[in-house]
Protein backbone atom coordinates (compact mmCIF):
# COMPACT_ATOMS: atom_id res chain seq x y z
CA UNK A 1 0.00 0.00 0.00
CA UNK A 2 1.54 3.27 -1.07
CA UNK A 3 1.02 6.52 0.78
CA UNK A 4 1.48 10.03 -0.59
CA UNK A 5 4.70 11.67 0.50
CA UNK A 6 4.26 14.49 3.00
CA UNK A 7 6.72 17.37 2.49
CA UNK A 8 9.80 16.46 4.50
CA UNK A 9 8.31 13.09 5.46
CA UNK A 10 10.04 9.75 5.19
CA UNK A 11 8.56 6.72 3.50
CA UNK A 12 10.08 3.41 4.56
CA UNK A 13 11.38 1.24 1.76
CA UNK A 14 9.68 -2.08 1.30
CA UNK A 15 11.84 -5.00 2.38
CA UNK A 16 11.51 -8.62 1.40
CA UNK A 17 13.27 -9.73 4.56
CA UNK A 18 11.23 -11.16 7.44
CA UNK A 19 10.62 -8.31 9.90
CA UNK A 20 11.89 -10.25 12.87
CA UNK A 21 15.24 -11.04 11.32
CA UNK A 22 18.28 -8.80 11.54
CA UNK A 23 19.89 -7.47 8.43
CA UNK A 24 23.22 -8.99 7.50
CA UNK A 25 26.20 -6.73 7.72
CA UNK A 26 27.41 -5.46 4.35
CA UNK A 27 30.50 -6.90 2.82
CA UNK A 28 33.40 -4.55 3.17
CA UNK A 29 34.30 -4.99 -0.44
CA UNK A 30 30.85 -4.33 -1.82
CA UNK A 31 31.30 -2.38 -5.07
CA UNK A 32 28.15 -0.41 -4.57
CA UNK A 33 29.33 1.00 -1.22
CA UNK A 34 27.03 2.10 1.60
CA UNK A 35 23.49 2.86 0.56
CA UNK A 36 22.46 6.45 1.17
CA UNK A 37 20.16 7.10 4.10
CA UNK A 38 16.67 8.43 3.29
CA UNK A 39 16.23 12.18 2.93
CA UNK A 40 15.15 14.00 6.08
CA UNK A 41 15.94 11.00 8.29
CA UNK A 42 17.13 13.17 11.18
CA UNK A 43 13.73 14.85 11.42
CA UNK A 44 12.16 11.56 12.47
CA UNK A 45 15.13 10.07 14.32
CA UNK A 46 15.17 12.95 16.83
CA UNK A 47 11.66 12.28 18.19
CA UNK A 48 12.37 8.54 18.17
CA UNK A 49 15.46 9.19 20.27
CA UNK A 50 13.48 11.44 22.63
CA UNK A 51 10.85 8.77 23.14
CA UNK A 52 13.49 6.10 23.71
CA UNK A 53 15.21 8.41 26.20
CA UNK A 54 12.17 8.96 28.41
CA UNK A 55 11.08 5.30 28.21
CA UNK A 56 14.54 4.13 29.30
CA UNK A 57 14.84 6.94 31.84
CA UNK A 58 11.73 5.76 33.67
CA UNK A 59 13.34 2.40 34.41
CA UNK A 60 16.05 4.04 36.54
CA UNK A 61 14.92 7.55 37.48
CA UNK A 62 12.97 6.31 40.51
CA UNK A 63 16.05 4.55 41.97
CA UNK A 64 17.08 7.51 44.13
CA UNK A 65 13.55 8.88 44.55
CA UNK A 66 11.90 5.84 46.17
CA UNK A 67 12.57 6.83 49.80
CA UNK A 68 11.47 10.43 49.19
CA UNK A 69 8.29 9.30 47.46
CA UNK A 70 7.62 6.76 50.20
CA UNK A 71 7.93 9.37 52.92
CA UNK A 72 5.82 11.89 50.99
CA UNK A 73 3.01 9.34 50.54
CA UNK A 74 3.47 7.85 54.04
CA UNK A 75 4.13 4.33 52.78
CA UNK A 76 7.84 3.49 52.58
CA UNK A 77 7.14 -0.25 52.80
CA UNK A 78 5.29 -0.39 49.46
CA UNK A 79 7.59 2.10 47.71
CA UNK A 80 9.69 -0.52 45.83
CA UNK A 81 6.55 -1.41 43.88
CA UNK A 82 6.94 1.94 42.10
CA UNK A 83 9.73 0.23 40.15
CA UNK A 84 8.24 -3.27 40.18
CA UNK A 85 4.90 -2.28 38.61
CA UNK A 86 6.58 -0.53 35.68
CA UNK A 87 8.95 -3.43 34.99
CA UNK A 88 6.24 -6.06 35.29
CA UNK A 89 3.82 -4.53 32.78
CA UNK A 90 6.54 -3.41 30.37
CA UNK A 91 7.94 -6.96 30.20
CA UNK A 92 4.72 -8.28 28.69
CA UNK A 93 3.72 -5.23 26.63
CA UNK A 94 7.09 -5.19 24.84
CA UNK A 95 6.27 -8.45 23.11
CA UNK A 96 2.55 -7.90 22.58
CA UNK A 97 2.79 -4.37 21.18
CA UNK A 98 5.64 -5.40 18.89
CA UNK A 99 3.37 -7.99 17.29
CA UNK A 100 0.41 -5.60 17.18
CA UNK A 101 2.68 -3.28 15.19
CA UNK A 102 3.04 -5.98 12.56
CA UNK A 103 -0.71 -6.48 12.42
CA UNK A 104 -2.01 -2.91 12.35
CA UNK A 105 1.00 -0.81 11.35
CA UNK A 106 3.86 0.26 13.56
CA UNK A 107 3.02 3.95 13.42
CA UNK A 108 -0.45 3.48 14.92
CA UNK A 109 0.74 1.18 17.67
CA UNK A 110 3.71 3.45 18.37
CA UNK A 111 1.42 6.46 18.75
CA UNK A 112 -0.84 4.42 21.03
CA UNK A 113 2.19 3.46 23.17
CA UNK A 114 3.33 7.07 23.47
CA UNK A 115 -0.17 8.21 24.49
CA UNK A 116 -0.52 5.45 27.12
CA UNK A 117 2.95 6.26 28.45
CA UNK A 118 2.12 9.96 28.75
CA UNK A 119 -1.23 9.29 30.44
CA UNK A 120 0.54 7.01 32.90
CA UNK A 121 3.17 9.71 33.50
CA UNK A 122 0.50 12.34 34.16
CA UNK A 123 -1.42 10.10 36.55
CA UNK A 124 1.82 9.13 38.34
CA UNK A 125 2.68 12.78 38.88
CA UNK A 126 -0.82 13.53 40.21
CA UNK A 127 -1.11 10.43 42.44
CA UNK A 128 -2.03 11.23 46.03
CA UNK A 129 -1.48 7.78 47.50
CA UNK A 130 0.89 4.87 47.02
CA UNK A 131 -1.73 2.47 45.55
CA UNK A 132 -2.71 5.08 42.95
CA UNK A 133 0.95 5.73 42.08
CA UNK A 134 1.68 2.01 41.70
CA UNK A 135 -1.37 1.57 39.44
CA UNK A 136 -0.33 4.59 37.34
CA UNK A 137 3.20 3.22 37.03
CA UNK A 138 1.76 -0.06 35.80
CA UNK A 139 -0.16 1.83 33.11
CA UNK A 140 2.97 3.79 32.23
CA UNK A 141 4.89 0.53 31.88
CA UNK A 142 2.38 -0.75 29.32
CA UNK A 143 3.23 2.18 27.07
CA UNK A 144 6.93 2.17 27.91
CA UNK A 145 7.29 -1.50 27.02
CA UNK A 146 6.01 -0.87 23.51
CA UNK A 147 8.24 2.13 22.93
CA UNK A 148 11.60 0.38 23.23
CA UNK A 149 10.93 -2.40 20.73
CA UNK A 150 8.93 -0.22 18.33
CA UNK A 151 11.64 2.45 18.15
CA UNK A 152 14.07 -0.22 17.05
CA UNK A 153 11.63 -1.75 14.55
CA UNK A 154 10.71 1.63 13.02
CA UNK A 155 14.37 2.52 12.68
CA UNK A 156 14.84 -0.74 10.80
CA UNK A 157 11.97 0.22 8.47
CA UNK A 158 13.40 3.64 7.73
CA UNK A 159 17.08 2.92 7.21
CA UNK A 160 18.71 0.78 4.51
CA UNK A 161 20.39 -2.34 5.87
CA UNK A 162 23.89 -1.06 5.11
CA UNK A 163 23.31 2.08 7.16
CA UNK A 164 21.31 0.48 9.95
CA UNK A 165 24.07 -0.43 12.41
CA UNK A 166 25.44 3.12 12.30
CA UNK A 167 22.13 4.78 13.16
CA UNK A 168 21.07 2.16 15.68
CA UNK A 169 24.33 2.80 17.52
CA UNK A 170 23.00 6.34 18.08
CA UNK A 171 19.94 4.81 19.74
CA UNK A 172 22.23 2.74 21.94
CA UNK A 173 24.06 5.88 23.05
CA UNK A 174 20.75 7.56 23.90
CA UNK A 175 19.61 4.56 25.96
CA UNK A 176 22.96 4.46 27.80
CA UNK A 177 22.75 8.16 28.64
CA UNK A 178 19.22 7.66 29.96
CA UNK A 179 20.32 4.78 32.20
CA UNK A 180 23.13 6.85 33.70
CA UNK A 181 21.16 10.11 33.92
CA UNK A 182 18.09 8.53 35.52
CA UNK A 183 19.30 8.15 39.12
CA UNK A 184 21.01 11.55 39.08
CA UNK A 185 17.97 13.38 37.70
CA UNK A 186 15.73 11.59 40.17
CA UNK A 187 17.89 12.88 43.01
CA UNK A 188 17.81 16.44 41.68
CA UNK A 189 14.03 16.45 41.39
CA UNK A 190 13.51 15.04 44.89
CA UNK A 191 16.00 17.41 46.53
CA UNK A 192 15.30 20.65 44.68
CA UNK A 193 11.83 20.46 43.09
CA UNK A 194 9.33 17.70 43.76
CA UNK A 195 9.29 13.98 43.12
CA UNK A 196 6.27 14.59 40.88
CA UNK A 197 8.54 16.18 38.26
CA UNK A 198 10.12 12.77 37.76
CA UNK A 199 6.95 11.95 35.83
CA UNK A 200 5.87 15.39 34.62
CA UNK A 201 9.13 15.84 32.69
CA UNK A 202 7.95 13.16 30.27
CA UNK A 203 4.96 15.23 29.14
CA UNK A 204 6.57 18.03 27.09
CA UNK A 205 9.18 15.70 25.59
CA UNK A 206 6.58 13.09 24.69
CA UNK A 207 4.10 15.60 23.25
CA UNK A 208 6.76 17.16 21.01
CA UNK A 209 7.78 13.71 19.77
CA UNK A 210 4.14 12.75 19.23
CA UNK A 211 3.42 15.79 17.06
CA UNK A 212 6.52 15.31 14.90
CA UNK A 213 5.81 11.61 14.44
CA UNK A 214 2.18 12.28 13.52
CA UNK A 215 3.09 14.83 10.86
CA UNK A 216 6.43 13.61 9.53
CA UNK A 217 6.60 9.85 9.84
CA UNK A 218 5.10 7.93 6.94
CA UNK A 219 5.25 4.17 7.03
CA UNK A 220 3.61 1.64 4.71
CA UNK A 221 0.68 -0.15 6.36
CA UNK A 222 1.33 -3.88 6.38
CA UNK A 223 -1.40 -6.38 7.05
CA UNK A 224 0.09 -9.42 8.72
CA UNK A 225 -1.45 -12.79 9.40
CA UNK A 226 0.48 -12.90 12.68
CA UNK A 227 -1.67 -12.59 15.77
CA UNK A 228 -0.65 -11.13 19.10
CA UNK A 229 -0.80 -13.64 21.94
CA UNK A 230 -3.04 -11.58 24.24
CA UNK A 231 -4.20 -14.56 26.36
CA UNK A 232 -0.60 -15.61 26.87
CA UNK A 233 0.35 -12.08 27.89
CA UNK A 234 -2.46 -11.84 30.43
CA UNK A 235 -1.67 -15.25 31.89
CA UNK A 236 2.04 -14.41 32.13
CA UNK A 237 1.16 -11.20 33.95
CA UNK A 238 -1.18 -13.05 36.31
CA UNK A 239 1.38 -15.72 37.11
CA UNK A 240 4.27 -13.33 37.73
CA UNK A 241 2.14 -10.97 39.82
CA UNK A 242 0.86 -13.80 42.03
CA UNK A 243 4.37 -15.27 42.37
CA UNK A 244 5.78 -11.85 43.27
CA UNK A 245 3.16 -11.32 45.96
CA UNK A 246 3.91 -14.74 47.44
CA UNK A 247 7.61 -13.92 47.73
CA UNK A 248 6.94 -10.43 49.11
CA UNK A 249 4.10 -11.17 51.54
CA UNK A 250 4.93 -14.74 52.60
CA UNK A 251 6.22 -14.85 56.16
CA UNK A 252 5.96 -11.05 56.57
CA UNK A 253 2.52 -9.56 56.01
CA UNK A 254 0.85 -12.99 56.02
CA UNK A 255 1.92 -16.36 57.41
CA UNK A 256 2.99 -19.04 54.94
CA UNK A 257 -0.01 -21.14 55.92
CA UNK A 258 -2.52 -18.29 55.68
CA UNK A 259 -5.41 -18.34 53.24
CA UNK A 260 -4.01 -15.33 51.39
CA UNK A 261 -0.66 -16.98 50.60
CA UNK A 262 -2.18 -20.37 49.79
CA UNK A 263 -4.68 -18.63 47.51
CA UNK A 264 -1.90 -16.73 45.71
CA UNK A 265 0.07 -19.95 45.24
CA UNK A 266 -3.02 -21.56 43.75
CA UNK A 267 -3.56 -18.61 41.41
CA UNK A 268 0.09 -18.76 40.32
CA UNK A 269 -0.08 -22.52 39.69
CA UNK A 270 -3.31 -22.30 37.67
CA UNK A 271 -2.03 -19.31 35.67
CA UNK A 272 1.25 -21.10 34.91
CA UNK A 273 -0.53 -24.28 33.76
CA UNK A 274 -2.92 -22.27 31.59
CA UNK A 275 -0.01 -20.25 30.20
CA UNK A 276 1.93 -23.36 29.17
CA UNK A 277 -1.19 -24.83 27.54
CA UNK A 278 -1.91 -21.57 25.72
CA UNK A 279 1.67 -21.24 24.47
CA UNK A 280 1.59 -24.76 23.04
CA UNK A 281 -1.47 -23.90 20.96
CA UNK A 282 -0.84 -20.25 20.09
CA UNK A 283 0.13 -19.48 16.50
CA UNK A 284 2.43 -16.65 17.68
CA UNK A 285 3.21 -17.42 21.36
CA UNK A 286 4.57 -14.63 23.53
CA UNK A 287 7.26 -17.03 24.76
CA UNK A 288 7.66 -19.94 22.30
CA UNK A 289 8.23 -23.09 24.32
CA UNK A 290 10.27 -24.68 21.54
CA UNK A 291 13.08 -22.25 22.36
CA UNK A 292 13.54 -23.94 25.72
CA UNK A 293 14.36 -27.26 24.10
CA UNK A 294 17.87 -25.88 23.90
CA UNK A 295 19.67 -26.12 27.27
CA UNK A 296 21.91 -23.21 26.25
CA UNK A 297 18.92 -20.97 25.62
CA UNK A 298 17.28 -21.98 28.91
CA UNK A 299 20.46 -21.27 30.87
CA UNK A 300 20.91 -17.95 29.05
CA UNK A 301 17.40 -16.89 30.04
CA UNK A 302 18.08 -17.89 33.66
CA UNK A 303 21.39 -15.96 33.69
CA UNK A 304 19.66 -12.89 32.28
CA UNK A 305 16.99 -13.16 34.99
CA UNK A 306 19.48 -13.63 37.85
CA UNK A 307 21.90 -10.91 36.75
CA UNK A 308 19.14 -8.32 36.33
CA UNK A 309 17.65 -9.34 39.68
CA UNK A 310 20.96 -8.54 41.39
CA UNK A 311 21.43 -5.37 39.31
CA UNK A 312 18.14 -3.93 40.55
CA UNK A 313 18.94 -4.95 44.12
CA UNK A 314 22.04 -2.75 43.87
CA UNK A 315 20.49 0.01 41.78
CA UNK A 316 17.44 0.51 44.00
CA UNK A 317 18.76 -0.22 47.48
CA UNK A 318 22.29 1.21 47.47
CA UNK A 319 20.85 4.77 47.13
CA UNK A 320 18.30 3.97 49.83
CA UNK A 321 21.09 2.69 52.09
CA UNK A 322 23.13 5.86 51.57
CA UNK A 323 20.14 8.07 52.33
CA UNK A 324 18.88 6.17 55.36
CA UNK A 325 22.19 5.17 56.98
CA UNK A 326 24.75 7.73 55.79
CA UNK A 327 22.20 10.57 55.42
CA UNK A 328 23.15 11.48 51.86
CA UNK A 329 20.82 13.63 49.80
CA UNK A 330 18.97 11.89 46.98
CA UNK A 331 21.30 13.55 44.48
CA UNK A 332 24.42 12.49 46.38
CA UNK A 333 23.16 8.93 46.66
CA UNK A 334 22.40 8.87 42.94
CA UNK A 335 26.00 9.70 42.09
CA UNK A 336 27.06 6.34 43.56
CA UNK A 337 25.19 4.53 40.81
CA UNK A 338 27.50 6.01 38.19
CA UNK A 339 30.39 3.63 39.16
CA UNK A 340 27.97 0.69 39.02
CA UNK A 341 26.63 1.61 35.59
CA UNK A 342 30.05 2.62 34.26
CA UNK A 343 31.42 -0.80 35.20
CA UNK A 344 28.44 -2.49 33.56
CA UNK A 345 28.67 -0.53 30.30
CA UNK A 346 32.45 -0.90 30.11
CA UNK A 347 32.37 -4.66 30.69
CA UNK A 348 29.62 -5.07 28.11
CA UNK A 349 31.73 -3.27 25.50
CA UNK A 350 34.90 -5.21 26.39
CA UNK A 351 33.19 -8.60 26.28
CA UNK A 352 31.44 -7.78 23.00
CA UNK A 353 34.76 -6.90 21.34
CA UNK A 354 36.53 -9.96 22.75
CA UNK A 355 33.73 -12.32 21.73
CA UNK A 356 33.55 -10.93 18.18
CA UNK A 357 37.29 -11.58 17.78
CA UNK A 358 37.50 -15.03 19.35
CA UNK A 359 34.01 -16.42 18.90
CA UNK A 360 34.12 -17.76 22.48
CA UNK A 361 31.95 -16.52 25.35
CA UNK A 362 31.68 -19.13 28.12
CA UNK A 363 34.40 -17.62 30.32
CA UNK A 364 32.65 -14.25 30.70
CA UNK A 365 29.59 -15.28 32.77
CA UNK A 366 31.92 -17.35 34.99
CA UNK A 367 34.08 -14.28 35.63
CA UNK A 368 30.93 -12.16 35.93
CA UNK A 369 29.44 -14.36 38.65
CA UNK A 370 32.66 -14.25 40.67
CA UNK A 371 33.04 -10.47 40.30
CA UNK A 372 29.44 -9.53 41.00
CA UNK A 373 28.98 -12.09 43.78
CA UNK A 374 32.27 -11.14 45.42
CA UNK A 375 31.53 -7.43 44.98
CA UNK A 376 28.10 -7.71 46.58
CA UNK A 377 29.57 -9.73 49.46
CA UNK A 378 32.03 -6.89 49.92
CA UNK A 379 29.17 -4.38 49.92
CA UNK A 380 27.36 -6.42 52.57
CA UNK A 381 30.48 -6.51 54.77
CA UNK A 382 31.31 -2.83 54.25
CA UNK A 383 28.12 -1.10 55.35
CA UNK A 384 30.08 0.66 58.10
CA UNK A 385 33.15 1.40 55.97
CA UNK A 386 33.97 4.63 54.13
CA UNK A 387 31.72 5.33 51.19
CA UNK A 388 34.68 5.45 48.76
CA UNK A 389 35.10 1.73 49.44
CA UNK A 390 31.48 1.26 48.43
CA UNK A 391 32.14 3.14 45.18
CA UNK A 392 35.03 0.85 44.27
CA UNK A 393 33.01 -2.25 45.08
CA UNK A 394 30.17 -1.04 42.88
CA UNK A 395 32.55 -0.79 39.91
CA UNK A 396 33.42 -4.46 40.46
CA UNK A 397 29.74 -5.43 40.76
CA UNK A 398 28.85 -3.50 37.60
CA UNK A 399 31.69 -5.09 35.63
CA UNK A 400 30.57 -8.56 36.67
CA UNK A 401 26.97 -7.89 35.68
CA UNK A 402 28.15 -6.37 32.38
CA UNK A 403 29.75 -9.67 31.41
CA UNK A 404 26.39 -11.35 31.99
CA UNK A 405 24.42 -8.90 29.87
CA UNK A 406 26.42 -9.44 26.68
CA UNK A 407 26.79 -13.20 26.97
CA UNK A 408 23.26 -14.00 28.13
CA UNK A 409 21.88 -12.33 25.02
CA UNK A 410 24.46 -13.65 22.54
CA UNK A 411 24.50 -17.23 23.82
CA UNK A 412 20.71 -17.40 23.81
CA UNK A 413 20.44 -15.95 20.31
CA UNK A 414 23.17 -18.24 19.04
CA UNK A 415 21.38 -21.30 20.44
CA UNK A 416 18.34 -20.94 18.13
CA UNK A 417 17.86 -21.08 14.39
CA UNK A 418 18.56 -17.83 12.57
CA UNK A 419 14.90 -17.40 11.64
CA UNK A 420 13.98 -17.33 15.35
CA UNK A 421 16.45 -14.59 16.30
CA UNK A 422 13.82 -11.89 16.72
CA UNK A 423 11.47 -13.91 18.89
CA UNK A 424 14.38 -15.34 20.90
CA UNK A 425 15.64 -11.82 21.59
CA UNK A 426 12.19 -10.78 22.76
CA UNK A 427 11.92 -13.81 25.06
CA UNK A 428 15.37 -13.18 26.56
CA UNK A 429 14.58 -9.53 27.22
CA UNK A 430 11.28 -10.64 28.75
CA UNK A 431 13.21 -12.67 31.35
CA UNK A 432 15.63 -9.80 31.86
CA UNK A 433 12.82 -7.40 32.70
CA UNK A 434 11.14 -9.96 34.95
CA UNK A 435 14.43 -10.29 36.81
CA UNK A 436 14.35 -6.57 37.53
CA UNK A 437 10.76 -6.77 38.76
CA UNK A 438 11.49 -9.72 41.04
CA UNK A 439 14.69 -8.08 42.30
CA UNK A 440 12.87 -4.90 43.26
CA UNK A 441 10.12 -6.83 45.06
CA UNK A 442 12.07 -9.63 46.75
CA UNK A 443 14.83 -7.47 48.17
CA UNK A 444 12.29 -4.88 49.25
CA UNK A 445 10.59 -7.60 51.28
CA UNK A 446 13.92 -8.70 52.78
CA UNK A 447 14.68 -5.13 53.81
CA UNK A 448 11.23 -4.61 55.30
CA UNK A 449 11.54 -7.82 57.29
CA UNK A 450 14.91 -6.71 58.66
CA UNK A 451 13.78 -3.21 59.56
CA UNK A 452 10.56 -4.31 61.26
CA UNK A 453 11.81 -7.48 62.92
CA UNK A 454 9.30 -9.67 61.06
CA UNK A 455 11.93 -12.00 59.63
CA UNK A 456 11.73 -15.57 60.79
CA UNK A 457 13.34 -15.88 64.17
CA UNK A 458 13.95 -12.15 64.51
CA UNK A 459 13.86 -10.85 68.03
CA UNK A 460 13.12 -7.30 66.98
CA UNK A 461 13.90 -4.68 64.41
CA UNK A 462 17.51 -4.60 63.26
CA UNK A 463 19.71 -1.54 63.03
CA UNK A 464 19.27 -0.09 59.53
CA UNK A 465 22.91 -0.76 58.57
CA UNK A 466 22.52 -4.42 59.58
CA UNK A 467 19.21 -4.74 57.71
CA UNK A 468 20.87 -3.46 54.53
CA UNK A 469 23.84 -5.78 55.06
CA UNK A 470 21.42 -8.71 55.18
CA UNK A 471 19.73 -7.48 51.99
CA UNK A 472 23.01 -7.17 50.09
CA UNK A 473 24.19 -10.50 51.48
CA UNK A 474 21.17 -12.27 50.00
CA UNK A 475 22.33 -11.36 46.48
CA UNK A 476 25.35 -13.68 46.87
CA UNK A 477 23.36 -16.98 46.74
CA UNK A 478 21.74 -15.83 43.49
CA UNK A 479 25.17 -15.20 41.99
CA UNK A 480 26.30 -18.61 43.27
CA UNK A 481 23.45 -20.19 41.31
CA UNK A 482 24.47 -18.13 38.28
CA UNK A 483 28.05 -19.39 38.64
CA UNK A 484 26.89 -23.02 38.64
CA UNK A 485 24.74 -22.40 35.56
CA UNK A 486 27.59 -20.64 33.76
CA UNK A 487 29.94 -23.56 34.47
CA UNK A 488 27.54 -26.23 33.18
CA UNK A 489 26.45 -24.24 30.10
CA UNK A 490 27.92 -25.77 26.96
CA UNK A 491 29.53 -23.33 24.57
CA UNK A 492 28.18 -23.47 21.04
CA UNK A 493 30.51 -21.82 18.50
CA UNK A 494 29.17 -18.47 17.36
CA UNK A 495 27.74 -18.28 13.87
CA UNK A 496 28.96 -15.65 11.43
CA UNK A 497 25.74 -13.69 12.03
CA UNK A 498 26.18 -13.71 15.79
CA UNK A 499 29.78 -12.53 15.50
CA UNK A 500 28.40 -9.52 13.61
CA UNK A 501 25.88 -8.98 16.42
CA UNK A 502 28.61 -9.23 19.08
CA UNK A 503 30.70 -6.67 17.22
CA UNK A 504 27.77 -4.25 17.09
CA UNK A 505 27.55 -4.35 13.30
CA UNK A 506 24.04 -5.82 13.36
CA UNK A 507 21.04 -5.13 15.60
CA UNK A 508 18.33 -7.71 16.23
CA UNK A 509 14.74 -6.50 16.49
CA UNK A 510 12.82 -8.27 19.26
CA UNK A 511 9.38 -9.81 18.82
Amino acid sequence: MNESRHPGAITAAESSAHPSLPARAPDAGSPSGPAPAPRGLLVVLIPLMLVLFIATLDQTIVATAIPGIGRALHDLTSAPWIATAYLLTSAVSTLILGKLGDMYGRKRVFQFSVIVFLIGSLLSGLAGSMPLLIAARGLQGIGGGGLSSLVQAITGDLIPARQRARYQSFLGIVATLAIIAGPVLGGVFVDDLSWRWIFFINLPIGLIALVIIATRLKLPVHRSERRADLPGGLLATGFTTAALLVTVWGGTRYGWGSGQIIGLIAVAAVALAAFLLTERRAAEPITPLLLFRSPVFSISAALFFLSTLVLFAAMLYVPLFLQEVHHYTAFGAGLFLIPLLAGLIGATAISGTAISRSGHYKIFPVIGAVLSGGGMAGVALSTSASTWVLGLLLVVVGAGLGFFVQVSLLAGQNAVEYRFLGVATGALNFFKTLGGAFGAAIFGAILTAGLTGTAAGAGGAAHPAHAFAVLFGWTVPFMAIALVLALIMKEKPLSEEMIDVAAGRVEVAEY
